[in-house]
């Protein structure tokens, strides 16, 4: 490695000039095999993007043979490996990096995060006393941080104080006082930081949901996929060499991590969270073909056979690659939503089971509008949106049931009443041998808001939390009526 590339890339990195500076390590690396320096940089760089395969891969190349890694690397591995769901390794890093750190203060928050992940409370509020000194020795405010990582603590309500009185307070740090004020019982509070709080992070992060659009997009897949053509599309033989998946999906906060907790208490199943690999189907018939659904409808029966295959054959590739470990024979994707593509998932896996969840839509909608979630096209904004959504994905799901397309129906409310007979349910419905039990543990998987609530025994606290907010939710109700009536719930 020429000393010269080493030092441009040095000053790119004081200037500011990252960008240049990522380009800067790339052709280092090129150009030689013990890189080390530029291996460091760029493993931090994919940390903080989150690309945690990349990163790990470069931040174990950053550190020559016999030296001691820089805590600056080892922070960045922290991150990585707290991304990837690893979090007592995690911890462990983050740990091990704070002396000598270059940003100790963000290292102990990141490590407050990653013990709050592991419900590590004592340990938690070791790290938060630690970093509120150093913040008052450098002048930072870290309150509302702190407060943050408090709530599911004991010290929640002193959490809540710190976040009602904060006098600058961002969209997130909004949703989470608001889940604090529901706690506390004031819901009308609670509510105005659910939608104040969407409202700052659409304007922030400039996020719309485009309902004209998804209307006509799924009015065009029902117009296609009629009951014969789904009858006719070809099934991809199972691949007995890779692990199968089991879809677990429904919309988001509507059980599906508890029941992934539920289906991969037995050793056969892994949890692998919220996998997007059903997205790639739809893009790769769009590649390939034109836009879809209109490109597969243009396909001869021949190029549909190649296509299952293929398809079968991308997912699994995907599976696999983005796997940390060796896998069970089954794995969970919870990814939510995934009902609109149930028809070219059961091309790729017509043997695999596919469980949708449903829970009384508008403890849905309040649910959603409690956390900041992406999913459903940024459909949970508002609880307009939200209704919109949940409406149209019922709407198809119910034309793939009509069309016989394959699903079983599990029904967040019977789950946490009774996950015994539920579990005994499952096992007929899929075939597999699965556990079923009054409690789950959470694997270590990728973080989704739901990992939290799925911990301990299974709880009924959550059931009809909607009636706390229902003049609130009186615009929604037309839209969500039909939906609430279909699935044998009631709105009053």
């Amino acid at each position: 490695m020429s000393s010269t590339n080493l030092a441009h890339m040095r000053t790119l990195l004081s200037q500011g000039r990252f960008a240049e500076a990522e380009l800067q390590a790339r052709d280092i690396l090129a150009t030689s095999d013990n890189a080390y320096a530029a291996h460091a940089l760029l493993g931090q760089f994919a940390a903080r993007r989150g690309e945690t395969a990349l990163a790990l891969y470069h931040l174990d190349w950053g550190t020559p043979p016999g030296d001691a890694p820089h805590p600056d690397l080892l922070a960045a591995r922290g991150t990585a490996l707290a991304r990837a769901g690893q979090y007592e390794l995690a911890a462990m890093q983050l740990a091990a990096s704070i002396d000598g750190n270059s940003d100790p203060l963000g290292v102990l928050l990141r490590l407050g995060w990653v013990l709050e992940q592991l419900d590590r409370f004592d340990d938690l509020h070791a790290v938060l006393k630690r970093a509120e000194k150093l913040a008052a020795r450098l002048g930072h405010d870290i309150s509302v941080r702190t407060a943050v990582l408090m709530m599911r603590t004991d010290r929640w309500e002193t959490a809540l104080d710190i976040l009602d009185r904060a006098s600058s307070i961002s969209g997130s740090d909004r949703l989470s006082r608001g889940r604090l004020r529901d706690r506390a019982g004031r819901y009308d509070d609670a509510w105005g930081d659910f939608v104040a709080g969407k409202a700052q992070i659409a304007a922030s992060e400039k996020l719309s949901y485009p309902a004209a659009h998804l209307t006509a997009h799924h009015d065009r897949v029902i117009e296609i996929f009629s009951a014969d053509f789904i009858n006719a599309l070809p099934r991809a033989p199972k691949n007995d060499r890779l692990p199968q998946p089991i879809f677990v999906t429904g919309p988001p906060r509507s059980g599906t991590t508890l029941f992934e907790q539920l289906i991969s208490a037995d050793q056969m199943v892994s949890a692998r969270g919220e996998l997007p690999f059903a997205f790639n189907l739809v893009q790769h018939i769009s590649t390939q073909f034109g836009s879809y659904p209109d490109g597969l409808a243009s396909l001869g029966n021949v190029t549909r056979d190649g296509l299952a295959v293929a398809l079968r054959d991308l997912y699994s590739g995907l599976a696999s690659a983005d796997a940390d470990t060796a896998q069970a024979p089954y794995f969970v994707d919870k990814m939510p939503f995934n009902e609109q593509f149930l028809p070219l998932l059961t091309m790729a896996f017509p043997e695999s089971p596919f469980i949708v969840m449903t829970r009384h839509p508008l403890d849905v909608v309040v649910s959603m509008m409690s956390h900041h979630l992406t999913h459903g096209y940024n459909c949970a904004l508002n609880p307009l949106d939200a209704a919109h959504h949940l409406a149209a994905i019922d709407r198809l799901t119910a034309h793939w049931e009509a069309a016989g397309c394959p699903l079983y129906r599990q029904s967040y409310e019977q789950l946490v009443a009774d996950p015994v007979t539920a579990g005994e349910r499952l096992n007929v419905a899929t075939g597999l041998s699965l556990l079923a039990a009054n409690s789950v543990e959470v694997t270590p998987t990728p973080a989704t808001p739901s990992y939290a609530r799925a911990r301990g025994p299974i709880s009924t606290d959550a059931v009809f939390r909607w009636r706390n907010y229902e003049h609130h939710l009186s615009p929604a109700m037309p839209i969500i009526a039909p939906l609430v009536a279909r699935h044998g719930y009631e709105l009053d």
